[in-house]
């Protein structure tokens, strides 16, 4: 199915800048238009999210010292926040700036790694850099801390290089890496000790330790001085290599598989051009005739947490949030615990006989009748939607929100009848039967939907 009206191509944009949408939601950007939609999705300072902080306030004081609360929080935040594309964005970073809560065995650092992750998402790629260099949770991830002048460790060095800025192999040597890492020497966190009250402290602050630090000349990609970590991360992150090695990384994730020279070549000028600025390379992106292309649509395979959170974004399920890490477990995926610094494993990897089954039980939990917040009334929300008077306008009304209507008349017909057909349908008796809730689960467990 191509892209052919604004009103697709705005749920497809949400679908890949964000975590879906609710009815009321789609409204508002359809209103607006495609046009003015990227720029709010680009612009979330200009969104007011209070509702979203007032509501997660009491989770989130909970999630620095307990790991089921900081990952529902996650959850939570995802599918509650007006500031979509900065969720996703965010999402994409704890991916490529993969750090797992198993090793760093502190949730006030994965916390604080997730705010400043969040805060530099949209700015230069640059301080982005810097930041999580120096951020404790990285640090114990990544080793930084056992990084000092008489026994270099490498560890952060080569996954900085090869991970994060130039791509495996892109241009640097091993040599370039041991440098890199002698120049990262010398760096502890600042922490205040546990007590009975707080088991997991959070940081308060990192610092350089001169004694620990390599003083002496080093020479990192050509660049030679006295320096320490800072002009390591502006040598990679100023380099041709690092700028097409994120463009192709943001193209992927957002818009098409394969992007071409000539694509990432676009990015890479914003790149430069706008001083390494992420919000910059998503603009050229997300407006792009790629982004709404027969190339770009319905490719991608939905990773466990953007299928679940994009159902219960859906439906307004936050309640559901609570039940997060089991429900992620199950499907393949942990917030805030990837398996590797190369974080996980995306496209078919998400998809076997067990985790297929483990969404299909999911969507069968949110859609029987249950407690409100933590399964959705199919009929309420119909006669809300006011798309009760027929079968067609019920199926209609849930394949819209749940596929953007990407379903072929086959199919349609099939559900039309599952709840009554044509002739037959009854909406009292559709509710009163279950079959209302019966149409809910078979469009979030069609092929379609795990597609994004």
């Amino acid at each position: 199915m191509a892209l052919t009206t604004e009103r697709q191509r705005i749920q497809h944009l949400l679908r890949r800048a964000g975590f879906g949408y609710n009815a009321s939601e789609l409204d508002e950007y359809v209103l607006i238009g495609l046009k003015a939609s990227v720029e709010r999705l680009l612009s979330p300072e200009r969104v007011d999210d209070r509702a979203a902080d007032e509501a997660l306030a009491g989770l989130r004081a909970k999630a620095s010292e307990d790991r089921g609360a900081l990952t529902a929080w996650w959850q939570m935040r995802m599918v509650l926040s007006r500031r979509p594309l900065l969720e996703k964005l965010t999402f994409y970073w704890h991916d490529h700036w993969a750090t797992g809560i198993r090793k760093v065995n502190n949730p006030a650092f994965m916390l604080a790694q997730n705010d400043t992750i969040r805060a530099g998402a949209l700015g230069r790629f640059s301080d982005l850099a810097l930041a999580i260099t120096r951020d404790p949770a990285m640090m114990v991830w990544l080793d930084s801390t056992s990084n000092i002048v008489r026994a270099p460790n490498e560890n952060y060095a080569r996954e900085l290089m090869e991970l994060f800025t130039l791509g495996e192999g892109n241009g640097y040597t091993e040599k370039d890496v041991y440098e890199a890492a002698r120049a990262l020497t010398g760096w502890r966190i600042l922490q205040d000790k546990p007590t009975t009250e707080v088991r997991f402290p959070a940081a308060t602050g990192v610092a350089l330790t001169r004694s620990q630090h390599d003083t002496g000349i080093k020479t990192v990609l050509g660049v030679t001085g006295h320096f320490a970590d800072e002009t390591v991360v502006d040598i990679v992150t100023s380099r041709r290599e690092c700028a097409e090695y994120l463009g192709r990384r943001l193209w992927q994730f957002f818009a098409v598989p394969e992007p071409t020279a000539e694509m990432v070549e676009r990015t890479t000028r914003v790149y430069f051009e706008s001083d390494t600025c992420v919000r910059d390379m998503l603009r050229v992106i997300l407006t792009s005739e790629e982004m709404y292309s027969d190339a770009a649509y319905r490719w991608r395979i939905k990773s466990p947490v953007e299928y679940i959170t994009q159902a219960l974004r859906s439906l307004d399920l936050s309640d559901r949030a609570g039940q997060a890490m089991r429900e992620q477990r199950v499907q393949g995926q942990v917030l805030f615990d990837p398996p590797s610094p190369a974080g996980w494993d995306w496209g078919e990897a998400w998809i076997n006989s067990n985790t297929l089954l483990a969404r299909a039980n999911f969507a069968n939990n949110i859609t029987l009748r249950g407690k409100p917040g933590q399964t959705v009334d199919v009929a309420a929300w119909l006669r809300e939607r006011r798309a009760t008077g027929s079968a067609a306008a019920a199926v209609d009304a849930v394949l819209d929100l749940v596929v953007g209507g990407d379903v072929d008349a086959g199919t349609r017909a099939l559900l039309m009848d599952h709840i009554g057909g044509p002739l037959h349908y009854d909406f009292a008796q559709a509710s009163k039967s279950g079959a209302l809730q019966g149409l809910l689960y078979l469009a979030l467990t069609m092929p379609v939907a795990h597609l994004a």
